[in-house]
């Protein structure tokens, strides 16, 4: 009697098989490390993974185009402020990150494999915090800031969790705030961000999705806020409308709105421990009630 080791269907299998582990090699051998500022056009790919180094700045005037499918994570350098790892779209730059329903865009943690949905944890010390998060800064005109000279200013502006207010060629990259209600900052459309929240110093985590005086020329839809140790999403003034937001198992508030924010949200999802203290929106006026615009 003769045995086959390898049949016709066999043969195919293995072949799939090799095919499959030889992609998984080929992404893994390409990632990418990012750091420091972005300007003019830039082009991330869902054939590589771009980790993070600390806070990345897309400064004013740059642009960031992020295919469908592709996955940024996030590692941090150190243990506070800037070194916290974060993409930050400055000031009169751009973000076009258009993911669709089969292949959302994702930001995670640099522990997260996501080929395996079930690989981490949504409670416990490694379900959160492990990178900072997407901070999307614009504009708009905004009622108060805490910062002084922000407070001072005209037109006002604040300067993002209280961070030092960087200052690289006369641009102040964590700025946000102006008199230009119809600001855009690009697209945000099918983006999942994962397991971010870290402190940026004691009690100032950043959020899943900042939004700093962001315009309602800006397009955000269908994003997820998942596992942060923070707020979901942060509106801090802006006219931006979203539409699609789902906030799940955050730590602080699903939704956290102030400074004046007056942009319109529908059809918005939250999940969250039935025990769980804080809310799903929360409404903030960091100013006198007479203060313009409200929230």
């Amino acid at each position: 009697m003769t045995t086959k080791l390898f049949s016709i269907r066999n043969l195919t299998a293995l072949v799939g098989c090799i095919a499959l582990l030889a992609a998984m090699t080929a992404r893994a051998a390409t990632t990418n490390n990012v750091s420091g500022y972005l300007t003019g056009t830039n082009n991330w790919y869902r054939t590589n993974i771009y980790m993070l180094n600390g806070m990345v700045f897309v400064r004013s005037n740059g642009v960031l185009n992020i295919e469908a499918g592709t996955v940024i994570k996030g590692h941090n350098i150190a243990a506070d402020s800037t070194n916290i790892s974060a993409l930050v779209i400055c000031r009169g730059a751009k973000i076009f990150a258009e993911g669709n329903a089969k292949h959302p865009i994702i930001f995670t943690a640099e522990a997260d494999d996501t080929s395996f949905p079930d690989d981490m944890p949504i409670w416990g010390p490694t379900a959160r915090g492990l990178w900072g998060g997407v901070v999307i800064l614009g504009k708009c005109v905004i009622n108060s800031a805490a910062d002084s000279a922000g407070n001072a200013a005209t037109p006002r502006y604040e300067v993002y969790e209280g961070l030092p207010d960087v200052v690289v060629g006369g641009e102040g990259l964590l700025r946000f705030g102006g008199n230009d209600d119809n600001d855009n900052s690009g697209i945000f459309r099918y983006v999942s961000i994962r397991h971010g929240g870290a402190a940026l110093f004691p009690n100032k985590e950043i959020n899943g999705l900042s939004l700093g005086a962001v315009g309602r020329g800006t397009t955000i839809e269908f994003v997820e806020s998942f596992c942060a140790a923070d707020d979901g999403f942060e509106f801090f003034g802006g006219t931006v409308n979203t539409k699609y937001l789902v906030s799940s198992f955050n730590d602080d508030d699903a939704f956290d709105v102030d400074m004046g924010y007056r942009g319109t949200n529908q059809f918005c999802s939250v999940s969250r421990r039935r025990t769980s203290a804080t809310s799903g929106w929360s409404s903030i006026t960091r100013s006198m009630k007479s203060s313009r615009p409200r929230s």
